[in-house]
C-alpha cells in the first residue's frame, strides 16, 4: 500500500457529517501533523518506509526527555555502556517504575559463535531493506560463514529510540517468534544493531508472489505471530508498527516478528500512550483519534494482516488521500471478504472492534478462538508443528560485497 504525497484537502462530504469539534479536529491532524510528511519526495527513505513518527505531546506521566547520541566524549562507549547511563537517569527519576521493564524478565538470549569487538570485524555484502531509520544490511564475520543483519541506524535518532529497541532484541531470545538480536556497536555517526538474518524474506513478498493465502497458512502464521506479540505484551512492550514487511519468514518457514523501532516500553495496566505512530494503513482509530492507546493497537494492525493474508487488500478504504484512510478507519465499518470460512470472519470481526476495550487480544482469549480450534499451542510454542511449507531463499547464490560503516 501507497500513501498519497500531494496536498490533501479536507472534502465537503466528510466535514458535514462531522460535528463541528470533529471537523477541527480532522483539519487539524492533516495541515498540521501529516502535512510535512507529504511534501517529501516519493523516492526518499521516508516515503519508501511509509513510517512517521510525529510526537504530540508526551503525557504518560514521568516521560523522560529525549537525548541524542553525543559525539567525541561518547564515540568509543559500547551501546551498553551508554545504555546503563540512560537507565541510571531514569531510576533517579523514577524511582517507582525501575522494576518493572521487560528487560528484567529472564531469557534465552540469543548466541552468536563468535564474539566481534567491533563492527569492522563485519563484511557488509547487501542492502536488506531502506527506511526512515536507516539502511538494514546483510553482513557476515571475516572468515565466517554464519550471516547476520545489521541494523545501521543514524545518531540523529534519539538515544531512547535506540536503547529501547537494542534491549527489546535483548528480551526477544526467550520467544521463538520474535527476531533475536546478537549485540551492539557504535561510531562515531551510526548505531549498528546486530539481528539474526531471516532467509526466506517478508510476509509482504510472499503475499505478493503467492497472492492470497490458504486457510492453513494463514492459521499457521497468525497463530505464531499470536505468541510473538503476547510475548511481548506481557514484558510491556507495544511493537505499534506491525505490518507484513515487519513479518520475517525463517529458512525453515517460521514466522518472525521484527523491527522494534517504533516499541515502547512500560506498558503495563491501564497506562496509555499519546504519540501519533506507526504506518497509516495499520493504525487503529484510537491512535489517529489520540485518545490514548495500549496494547490493543498491535491487534488492530494483527486484524488488518489477517485480512491480506487472505484477500491481497486491506479492509478499509485504500483512497489516495490520508483523510480517505483516517475517515475509514474511525468512522466506517471494515470491509471483511466474503468468500473465507465463518470462523475466520468471525476472528477478524472481534478484532476490528473500535472499542479497545471490547478488542478480541486485549479482551477474551484469543488462542480459544474458534479459528485456532485446531492448534496444539504447547507444540506450536516449542516449534515442533512443522510449517505449512518451505519458502525460497530471498538472496542469490552470489552476493556482492559491500563498504563497511565506520
Amino acid at each position: 500500500m501507497t500513501v498519497d504525497h500531494r496536498a490533501v484537502s479536507v472534502n465537503g462530504s466528510l466535514s458535514q457529517r462531522l460535528p463541528s469539534e470533529k471537523r477541527f479536529f480532522y483539519i487539524l491532524v492533516i495541515f498540521r501533523i501529516y502535512q510535512p510528511t507529504m511534501d517529501r519526495s516519493k523516492n526518499s527513505p521516508e516515503s519508501r518506509g511509509l513510517t512517521r513518527k510525529r510526537t504530540i505531546k508526551e503525557k504518560t506521566e514521568g516521560a523522560p526527555k529525549k537525548t541524542k547520541l553525543m559525539g567525541n566524549n561518547m564515540e568509543e562507549k559500547s551501546l551498553r555502556q551508554v545504555e546503563q547511563e540512560v537507565l541510571k537517569r531514569e531510576r533517579e527519576r523514577e524511582p517507582a517504575e525501575a522494576g518493572r521493564s521487560g528487560a528484567s524478565r529472564p531469557c534465552v538470549e540469543a548466541q552468536m559463535p563468535k564474539n566481534p569487538k567491533n563492527i569492522t570485524n563485519y563484511k557488509f555484502h547487501k542492502e536488506l531493506g531502506k527506511g526512515s531509520f536507516g539502511k538494514v544490511m546483510l553482513a557476515s564475520l571475516n572468515n565466517c560463514r554464519d550471516q547476520v543483519a545489521i541494523k545501521v541506524i543514524r545518531k540523529t535518532t534519539s538515544v531512547e529510540d535506540i536503547l529501547t529497541e537494542a534491549r527489546t532484541l535483548r528480551i526477544t531470545g526467550a520467544c521463538p517468534f520474535l527476531c533475536h538480536g546478537y549485540g551492539a556497536f557504535q561510531t562515531q555517526m551510526h548505531a549498528f544493531l546486530i539481528m539474526e538474518f531471516m532467509s526466506g524474506g517478508t510476509l509482504e513478498q510472499l503475499i505478493n508472489k503467492r497472492g492470497c493465502l490458504n486457510r492453513d497458512i494463514i492459521q499457521f502464521y497468525s497463530a505464531e505471530m499470536i505468541i510473538g506479540l503476547q510475548y511481548l505484551h506481557s514484558c510491556g512492550i507495544v511493537h505499534r508498527d506491525l505490518k507484513p514487511p515487519n513479518i520475517l519468514l525463517s529458512a525453515e518457514g517460521h514466522i518472525k516478528i521484527s523491527d522494534f523501532g517504533l516499541a515502547v516500553e512500560g506498558i503495563f495496566g491501564n497506562k496509555k500512550m499519546y504519540d501519533l505512530v506507526g504506518s497509516y494503513h495499520y493504525m487503529a482509530p484510537e491512535i489517529h483519534l489520540m485518545s490514548g492507546y495500549g496494547a490493543g493497537v498491535d491487534w488492530w494492525a494483527f486484524a488488518i494482516i489477517l485480512c491480506q493474508m487472505a484477500a491481497r487488500r486491506s479492509p478499509f478504504h485504500e483512497g489516495l488521500t490520508l483523510l480517505n484512510i483516517i475517515e475509514s478507519v474511525t468512522l466506517k465499518q471494515p470491509s471483511i471478504p466474503e468468500d473465507i470460512s465463518p470462523d475466520l470472519k468471525s476472528l477478524m470481526q472481534e478484532l476490528f472492534e473500535k472499542n479497545p476495550d471490547k478488542r478480541l487480544g486485549t479482551s477474551g482469549d484469543i488462542r480459544k478462538h474458534p479459528f485456532y480450534r485446531s492448534v496444539d499451542w504447547a507444540a506450536l510454542e516449542n516449534r515442533k508443528i512443522p510449517p505449512p511449507f518451505k519458502p525460497q531463499s530471498v538472496l542469490s547464490p552470489s552476493v556482492l560485497w559491500l563498504e563497511v560503516y565506520s
